[in-house]
């Protein structure tokens, strides 16, 4: 039987409206956090949760635990039907994601084992900010925290500069590198409202003129944080 022209197309518009349409916030929620337990499996798997003897493999059992700590106690805060800022999920999605690629990571040498002691400490950090600024906060659930900069020349503020940023464990992605919405302005600083967490924060105007500069934002529970970066 044949299907008249009219209503296949509306069978066809109905089936990209709905691949358009993104999962619901809970689908999502559930994909990330089931993204952490698969990835803590894997490690734990490989270096337990306790070891008995000092060493990397200890340090990276310790740090396995207090990842898993940090993603219980956000599983429950994200799950308690408070609205989560999208900036703020997405922040715990990048963890997710970094924690992914480092369980997928060799690590039967010293040199390796290092290595992903170094990327598990990243991940535990900035989960711990994240904890931090919920139990320092009051009692509002997750929430972000709005960052000026000031981009300074001597005691001067100069205007007409690009500050870019980018989560700490995402340093050598240049896709995962975002700019404020404004330039910097003299007479009104730029902001942006960024999860708490470890960021490099720079300036540039064309080129980078500044280093990268680490900064931790939150953890303190409070909603904003001024932050200078002085040009050279």
């Amino acid at each position: 039987m044949k299907i008249p022209k009219i209503a296949l197309l509306l069978v066809l518009a109905h089936l990209f409206a709905y691949a358009q349409t993104p999962p619901p916030p809970q689908a999502t929620e559930h994909a990330i956090f089931d993204s952490y337990h698969d990835s803590l499996d894997a490690l734990t798997r490989r270096f337990g949760i306790t070891s008995a003897s000092p060493g990397i493999e200890a340090d990276i059992a310790q740090s396995l635990k207090s990842i898993s700590d940090n993603v219980k106690f956000l599983k429950s805060i994200i799950n308690s039907g408070k609205p989560i800022p999208k900036e703020y999920l997405e922040s715990v999605a990048l963890d997710a994601e970094l924690l992914k690629k480092l369980s997928g990571q060799r690590s039967k040498s010293k040199r390796e084992k290092s290595r992903l002691y170094d990327g598990l400490k990243e991940v535990e950090s900035d989960l711990a900010i994240k904890v931090g600024h919920v139990k320092k906060g009051r009692g509002d659930g997750v929430k972000l925290v709005q960052v000026f900069v000031h981009a300074k020349k001597g005691d001067q503020d100069v205007g007409a500069y690009q500050v870019w940023y980018v989560p700490k464990g995402w340093t050598n992605d240049s896709t995962k590198f975002n700019p404020f919405d404004r330039l910097t302005s003299p007479s009104n600083p730029t902001s942006m409202n960024l999860a708490p967490g470890n960021y490099f924060i720079w300036l540039s105007k064309g080129q980078p003129v500044t280093s990268r500069q680490p900064v931790s934002i939150g953890g303190d529970g409070k909603a904003i944080r001024e932050i200078d970066l002085v040009v050279p």
